[in-house]
């Protein structure tokens, strides 16, 4: 793919845990808005990305990214959108390499560490999909991140199910662990020096909503809600996220 010397390439980050075939609808939506490179990859053990025998961690994902977008594109920095664990990623590559920041677009996510409770449950599911064949129950996970209610959610949740159930029960468990060990990064996003977009699901059951304003805040930025939408914004309503997005789409 040619690179538009004057147009940023774009790398999607993947929510958990699902893999890169979330972004197709908005990818479609995107379309010719997108001037140069766009980038989609999988997690360690997620998809056709193997898991890695490091530690879980998400430095290790953030390095990676910034060393294949350099080394695929050419360009030395990106814009980052990324969802959920996506966005834990986008502010990983934000602290480690913030010369490879052109923007970053945070999608249903927030900026704090886990609070202990929430780390607890984190190894729980790690323990009950380390070595299994996958998830331990693909359709509650489904039923958790698809907000939207009325025509339309069966066939969503549906969706989402059959892929959590594709991934492999170790890739779940370390990226369970990887997000656990994550450490807030609040400050690390007042100090980003690049255009910002938060969006944020009005029915997003798994980011609280006061962490996703906080988030917001500390990017200096005024949040856009869609509501109806729960934690998969972009595969819930591709057309508004791409609207949202599209300050980036400029960087």
């Amino acid at each position: 793919m040619s690179l538009i010397p004057d147009a940023a390439p774009i790398v999607l980050l993947n929510a958990f845990p699902l893999d890169r075939q979330q972004w197709e609808p908005l990818i479609t939506v995107l379309g010719d808005r997108v001037r140069g490179d766009l980038i989609t990859f999988d997690m360690p053990g997620i998809g056709e990305m193997p898991l890695t025998d490091e530690d879980p961690g998400l430095d290790l994902i953030a390095d990676a990214a910034v060393l294949a977008m350099r080394e695929a594109t050419g360009a030395d920095a990106a814009v980052w959108i990324g969802c959920s664990m996506g966005g834990y990623v986008a502010l990983a590559v934000a602290q480690r390499w913030p010369d490879a920041v052109a923007g970053l677009g945070l999608i249903c996510t927030k900026a704090t560490a886990d609070g202990d409770e929430a780390r607890a449950k984190r190894e729980q599911v790690a323990l009950a999909a380390e070595g299994a064949n996958g998830h331990p129950d693909p359709h509650a996970a489904a039923e958790s991140m698809v907000g939207m209610e009325g025509a339309g959610r069966d066939e969503l949740v549906e969706w989402v199910a059959a892929n959590v159930a594709l991934q492999r029960g170790d890739g779940i468990a370390w990226g369970q662990r990887a997000m656990a060990a994550r450490p807030d990064r609040t400050e690390v996003l007042r100090a980003v020096d690049a255009p910002v977009v938060a969006v944020i699901g009005g029915a997003d059951g798994i980011v609280d909503r006061a962490d996703a304003d906080a988030m917001a805040a500390a990017a200096g930025v005024e949040p856009v809600v869609l509501d109806g939408v729960g934690h998969l914004a972009a595969l819930e309503a591709p057309a508004a996220t791409a609207d949202a997005l599209e300050p980036l789409l400029r960087a």
